[in-house]
């Protein structure tokens, strides 16, 4: 692993608490985001060889996964703006094919004009300058590569759920941007990319109890001491769905993936 030179912004969400705490959920609950991982893998699909440029890795949940798909031959670089989640990552990834990178997404020099892919999950509403972000990753990956976006989209139960709970809830606040559709579709032809195509997708995120589901949703967004782990699971059933199956329950969490390609003309 090849980490860069760190630069730490006090504007960073992901900082102190709020950072320890997601990395707490993960820890607690590693099995929770695997259909996360299925979905990640059907979508971006990477490949042996490949170089894979990821926004926001956050403690490399995703980053480990892909990197793993890729092999010795491949390079994942694994960007976030926190330096505090990103110690994770440098911490445990041993493999040589993961380059760490301190560094927000709109101002992201990797050195690569080649890449095969960018990938994104659950970080673009915290960018600030969509248009800086779609046009950077459009300079770095090579003619017919692709971009795949996972994330909350405006408009959707999900926007709402955050917007309406996890706004007041969580520890720093949730003050961000959710894309729509339509300024996504607009900003691919602006920056370079083909028309996007937007998949719904619900991925059963699953848990042993009911009251696990709180505590996960309580560590996950950093909860405030107002709001106990029950806050946290009842709001997410008022605005989501939390189910109990044959082996447990399961909060059914739905996001939009949004993939599209550089075209081989660009």
């Amino acid at each position: 692993m090849y980490a860069a030179e760190h630069q730490r912004d006090d504007t960073t969400e992901f900082l102190g608490k709020r950072s320890s705490d997601y990395r707490d959920a993960l820890q607690q609950y590693a099995d929770a985001w695997r259909p996360d991982i299925a979905c990640m893998k059907r979508f971006l699909n990477p490949k042996r060889g490949e170089r894979i440029l990821e926004i926001g890795a956050g403690n490399g949940y995703f980053s480990l996964a892909i990197a793993q798909e890729l092999g010795p031959d491949g390079l994942l670089i694994a960007s976030d703006p926190s330096v505090d989640q990103l110690s994770d990552l440098e911490q445990h990834a041993q493999d040589d094919n993961i380059r760490v990178m301190a560094t927000p997404a709109e101002t992201l020099e990797i050195g690569l004009k080649d890449c095969d892919a960018v990938w994104s999950r659950g970080a673009i509403h915290h960018v600030l300058d969509k248009t800086a972000t779609f046009t950077r990753c459009g300079e770095v990956v090579r003619s017919g590569g692709r971009m795949v976006i996972a994330d909350i989209f405006a408009g959707t139960p999900l926007a709402r759920y955050f917007d309406s709970f996890i706004a007041r809830s969580c520890s720093t606040g949730h003050e961000v941007a959710f894309l729509s559709k339509e300024f996504a579709d607009s900003l691919c032809a602006l920056t370079g990319w083909a028309p996007p195509k937007f998949h719904d997708m619900i991925t059963p995120w699953e848990f042993e109890t009911r009251a696990d589901i709180g505590e996960f949703l309580h560590l996950l967004f950093s909860a405030t001491d107002d709001y106990s782990p029950g806050d946290c699971v009842d709001a997410a059933d008022d605005f989501l769905s939390v189910t109990e199956t044959g082996s447990g329950w399961a909060l059914m969490w739905p996001m939009t993936v949004m993939t599209t390609t550089r075209p081989a003309h660009i």
